[in-house]
């Protein structure tokens, strides 16, 4: 007898949304939808139980035909735990590998002297026996991605990187409009002056945040003022003492270990946050610094996972294709507990 075929209202039935919302799970679009990644999880599961595939995709020929995908991380980066900041780009990947039917294969390497994993040694390809493959790390190296592009090797960065004479493909978030939009808020709040705590390492992420950061305060009208781009080592109480002698009511910073320093600065001086001070972390990570939450950027990377995953597939299948390469997905952001109205 022949096998029924699962259609979208049996994968909406089996996940408990509305057909529209498997519609733009599958077809790429959730993120832009605002569908939480529970929600799309949830989903995938279901498309993958009942055998689902879209009726004429491509992504039913990648199911018949399964590619091997390859994951290369430039540093060791593989979670511990589920707290780890790894983690859900993992998942994410792992969730829609399964979903299109295809086969993962991590690749390793001794790393160099700074530490990287290349891709290329004795002038061969690491990733060759995947068909392409998904890069994540902080720091990648720019000549192994501009040799990969040059060579035409499918690949898609786990993240926003930019290489001098080549388009490379990633899947990124989108931090200079979430950013933007906190100092929007805190605007909103009452806040007029600002100071800025960057990485001292400025890849395309970092400095995506400083230029949201620094175009909504022009928007405003408002000063702009020197950023600092410092090791938490180079940090000292004079630069908060400066900060507040000129007013400073709001603090945005990149990272966490430069968090945990301003909060020991904060604390010599006796200051209470968001009392005195309102603090804004740019990234999600986990945080346990005092009692109260983090105000955060919250970062989508199960769905920069699943969105990396589909991309790379679409590649592999329709290489000639006219369709977006480059993709910053929208991220969250969320001033509870550690931003307030400025002090009177």
């Amino acid at each position: 007898m022949k096998r029924s075929v699962s259609r979208q209202a049996d994968v909406a039935r089996a996940a408990g949304v509305s057909q529209s919302t498997v519609s733009m799970v599958m077809n790429g679009t959730a993120d832009l939808g605002r569908i939480s990644a529970g929600t799309q999880r949830k989903v995938l599961d279901a498309a993958r139980r009942l055998q689902y595939a879209p009726t004429g995709s491509r992504r039913a020929v990648a199911r018949t035909t399964p590619h091997l995908l390859g994951v290369h991380t430039f540093e060791p980066i593989f979670p511990t735990s589920s707290r780890d900041y790894y983690f859900e780009f993992l998942r994410g990947i792992e969730e829609q590998a399964a979903a299109e039917g295809c086969n993962l294969v991590l690749f390793t390497a001794a790393p160099d002297e700074d530490g990287i994993r290349r891709i290329f040694a004795d002038d061969a390809n690491r990733l060759r026996q995947a068909s392409g493959s998904l890069l994540l790390g902080h720091h990648a190296d720019r000549e192994d991605l501009a040799r990969l592009a040059y060579e035409g090797y499918p690949f898609v960065y786990v993240g926003h990187r930019e290489v001098p004479g080549a388009a490379i493909s990633y899947v990124g978030g989108d931090y200079r409009t979430t950013t933007g939009e906190i100092v929007d808020d805190l605007v909103a709040l009452g806040h007029r002056a600002f100071a800025y705590l960057g990485e001292h390492e400025r890849d395309e992420p970092q400095v995506d945040r400083w230029t949201g950061f620094a175009g909504a305060l022009e928007r405003f009208d408002l000063p702009v003022p020197e950023p600092v781009f410092d090791h938490p080592s180079g940090l000292t109480t004079g630069w908060l003492d400066q900060a507040l002698a000129a007013g400073t009511t709001a603090i945005l910073v990149e990272s966490v270990s430069l968090l945990r320093v301003l909060a020991a600065m904060i604390g010599l001086r006796g200051l209470s946050v968001p009392g005195d001070l309102s603090v804004v972390l740019l990234v999600d990570d986990e945080v346990e610094i005092g009692s109260v939450p983090w105000a955060t950027l919250q970062i989508p990377r199960n769905a920069m996972g699943r969105r990396a995953v589909r991309l790379l597939t679409t590649m592999l299948t329709d290489p000639d294709g006219d369709y977006d390469r480059q993709i910053l997905l929208p991220c969250a952001h969320s001033l509870d507990g550690t931003a307030g109205p400025p002090p009177r």
